[in-house]
């Protein structure tokens, strides 16, 4: 009697956890994605963040751009905001994401990545932003190898990321997970607008059925 009972509670607990994965994976299909801005854009251990030209460089700056220059090192670092939205009364989770950044219409992007190591909680009817650190390195995109020029790139950069141009776009896909197994949804281009996505990948989405069907 006692194995009967526990057996039925098992059963129910996974039901239920099976039942909270389906609806985590409704709920983040439902939220939007948008660019809010690009942030902490530093080069050569320099933070532009009030810097405007080569003359708002100090002494000390100045001589690592020009270090940095003579080594060929033209990577930057800075985030990307993403706000996402839910508009749901039921919070929603990403559990990671892939990431392209492309500039000025460029077919090919200057930056990739990926995170699986930190989750999001977006909250019912809430907005949550989500920085992803991104690293780009700008050799194939300044032509002039100079500090003027670098310092107009990134400058360039920043105003198109925090403002309303779209030449800064990100081709951004969120993960969410059907139990251990993490489930992509559709890559989404990220501009000033809000935009969601509304379907997992086919392959994706039969290893997440699959999952389910194994978790009964």
């Amino acid at each position: 009697m006692k194995n009967k009972l526990l057996i039925s509670v098992l059963l129910c607990c996974i039901v239920m956890l099976s039942g909270c994965s389906i609806l985590q994976f409704s709920n983040l299909r439902n939220c939007q994605f948008a660019m809010a801005g690009v942030r902490n854009v530093t080069w050569a251990g320099i933070n532009f963040s009030n810097v405007s030209s080569a003359r708002d460089l100090s002494i000390t700056n100045m001589s690592k751009a020009l270090e940095s220059i003579k080594n060929l090192d033209f990577t930057i670092s800075c985030d990307v905001n993403v706000k996402t939205e839910n508009p749901t009364n039921k919070m929603a989770r990403l559990v990671g994401y892939d990431y392209e950044l492309f500039l000025n219409d460029n077919t090919k992007p200057v930056a990739t990545g990926s995170s699986r190591d930190k989750e999001y909680i977006i909250p019912a009817n809430s907005t949550v932003v989500i920085p992803i650190p991104v690293k780009m390195d700008l050799v194939s995109v300044i032509k002039n190898k100079e500090v003027g020029s670098i310092i107009k790139c990134i400058k360039d950069i920043q105003d198109k990321g925090n403002g309303t141009s779209s030449d800064v776009k990100v081709k951004f896909t969120p993960y969410l997970s059907m139990g251990r197994t993490p489930v992509k949804l559709a890559p989404i281009t990220l501009t000033k607008t809000f935009q969601s996505s509304q379907k997992a990948t086919k392959k994706d989405k039969k290893q997440s059925k699959d999952t389910t069907v194994n978790r009964r």
